[in-house]
């Protein structure tokens, strides 16, 4: 057991990257520690702390790492992915943009069609926010929204 603290005590020295930085000090403190007193010491449930000190028993330093998840690749090449994502970051910055400019710049350099839907998600995950707030329903009335602003206001 000191021989695994010891190994790990040498491997933090080596890693800088604070995730499994978390990830190692959290399966350190599990082989000293019960599992639940590591997880409420480390703001985790205890099954959590279960999950990356067995992945560090049977991996090493690598089932630390997150693993690559499956799924669809992006249609957009991730260098041209960063360009456009800079392009929209620093035009009109006072201004912003419109999704579907957005969506329509995307079309325009990269060749690939994305709905309205789809462009919000890659500019939430590129960082961006949206200056305007989404459309309210066409049916509410002003009355209805108005009492509603009342009620939720802290006086």
């Amino acid at each position: 057991m000191s021989s695994i603290t010891q190994r790990i005590n040498a491997t933090l020295q080596r890693i800088t990257d604070p995730v499994i930085r978390e990830r190692l000090l959290l399966v350190k403190a599990s082989f000293k520690k019960s599992l639940r007193d590591v997880a409420y010491e480390f703001g985790y449930t205890h099954g959590k702390v279960a999950y990356w000190k067995n992945r560090y028993k049977k991996q090493g330093l690598k089932g630390l790492y997150t693993k690559e998840r499956s799924g669809r690749p992006s249609k957009l090449k991730p260098a041209l992915a960063a360009k456009i994502r800079r392009k929209v970051r620093r035009h009109n910055i006072k201004q912003g943009w419109a999704t579907r400019h957005v969506k329509e710049y995307i079309r325009k350099i990269g060749g690939v069609t994305y709905t309205e839907r789809h462009v919000q998600r890659l500019s939430h995950k590129w960082g961006l926010a949206q200056i305007k707030p989404r459309k309210r329903s066409a049916y509410s009335k002003k009355e209805d929204r108005e009492a509603f602003l009342k009620k939720t206001r802290i006086s």
